[in-house]
Parts: C-alpha cells; sequence; structure tokens
C-alpha cells in the first residue's frame, strides 16, 4: 500500500511542507535512500497511517451494527460493546503515534540547513553563484556524512551560505518534492533571472570614480 492508499492523517500537509510529496517519502524509505531523521519520520508517519486505518474499519463497523439491519437483541449489544471498545483502542493509539510523528517530524526541521536572513546583503560573490546556476544545479545531501552540498550542472561547487541567501532573496528554487539524498533540481526563479539581467545591482558593488573634467590638471604620479 501506497502512501497514497493508506488513510489520511493530521499531520499529511505539515509533513509535506517539510519534506515533500509523501509519496516519494515512502518511497525513499523503502530504498534506503533517507537520512536517520527522515527514515524515522517515514515509518512513525506509516505507522499512524495504519492506526487511522484501524479507527476507519472501528467506525464502519458501528456504523453498520447500528443500521436497523440487524434485530435488537444481547448478540447485538455485546457486539456495540465490543466495537465501541475497539473503536477506543483504536483511537487512544492513534493518538499516541500522532505525537510521536510530531516529535519526528521536529527532529527534522532540526536537520535541516539553516536559512540565511531574508535581508542580509548579496555580495558580488553570490551574484556570480547566481550566474553559476543559471543553467541549473542539484542540492544534495550524502548519505554518509548527511552533509548538504549544492553544484551547477557543470560541476561547479556553490558555497551553501551563498545559496542560502539566493534562496532567501526568492532567485533560486529547488525541487523539495523530492529527497536531499537523491538531489532536489535547483533552478533560477523570474526575478533571478532578472537579476542576471541587470535589473537588480549586488548592493555590495562599488560605484565607478568621476570622470576628471576636460582640461584638468592630471593626478601627479605617485612615488614609488
Amino acid at each position: 500500500m501506497t502512501a497514497r492508499e493508506s488513510p489520511a492523517t493530521a499531520l499529511d500537509a505539515a509533513i509535506e511542507r517539510v519534506v515533500g510529496d509523501l509519496t516519494v517519502l515512502h518511497h525513499d524509505h523503502l530504498s534506503g535512500l533517507l537520512p536517520p531523521e527522515r527514515a524515522a519520520l517515514a515509518a512513525a508517519h506509516r505507522d499512524l497511517a495504519t492506526a487511522e486505518g484501524a479507527i476507519a474499519y472501528h467506525r464502519n463497523a458501528l456504523m453498520r451494527l447500528s443500521s436497523g439491519s440487524y434485530p435488537v437483541d444481547a448478540p447485538l449489544l455485546d457486539r456495540l460493546r465490543r466495537t465501541v471498545h475497539g473503536l477506543a483502542q483504536a483511537t487512544a493509539a492513534r493518538d499516541r503515534l500522532q505525537d510521536g510523528v510530531a516529535a519526528a517530524l521536529e527532529e527534522v526541521k532540526a536537520a535541516a540547513p539553516a536559512a540565511a536572513p531574508a535581508d542580509e546583503e548579496l555580495t558580488p560573490r553570490d551574484f556570480a553563484a547566481l550566474l553559476s546556476l543559471a543553467g541549473g544545479g542539484t542540492m544534495r545531501e550524502h548519505l554518509l556524512t548527511h552533509r548538504v552540498s549544492v553544484r551547477t550542472v557543470q560541476g561547479r561547487l556553490i558555497e551553501l551560505p551563498a545559496f542560502q541567501r539566493l534562496e532567501a532573496h526568492g532567485l533560486v528554487t529547488r525541487d523539495t518534492s523530492r529527497a536531499l539524498t537523491v538531489g532536489q533540481p535547483v533552478t533560477l526563479t523570474d526575478t533571478g533571472r532578472t537579476a542576471l539581467l541587470g535589473t537588480r545591482r549586488p548592493p555590495a558593488m562599488a560605484t565607478p570614480a568621476p570622470a576628471r573634467p576636460a582640461g584638468a590638471w592630471p593626478t601627479p604620479a605617485r612615488h614609488h
């Protein structure tokens, strides 16, 4: 059963905002491609979905027994009591597992690279990195060291702080529906492409010196 075929949980949307598509998360988990934090999250989410399935089973059984299709007698009342008891146990298990998934999600957030402040100035080296990423790139997390790196399609390594500043300013974007260990494609946004066309100058670039008026005395040569 895939993530999309399994019952929905209350934390699905919150998980997808952090790690991307749940189907990709569980596929990478089965393939052994996830770092420890994401693998723990995938396993916890799988158990939570199973618990939601148990709740749905007992609830449907309760609706069927109380639909009026069965005579009200001692056996029916006994089945109703057992079904309500099973539903209560399944709900308690679901609540415990939900707390575990929430904790695992926080671990994934804590392990993610810290984002650069959005108001931090871009340097000429940042714009050089932006130019290198014009043809695309990939952000990837190493399976063993868990070190995150960004490389262009030409194989040039981009400094992570520089990439984070570009991302914080909305100049680049990456496909978070893919796991970092698989590689998240990096592309320029419309704002990033506009910046490369010269409509946005790097704040740290020095302004050229004003031209000397015609006929002015030449500046004396420096003595070495």
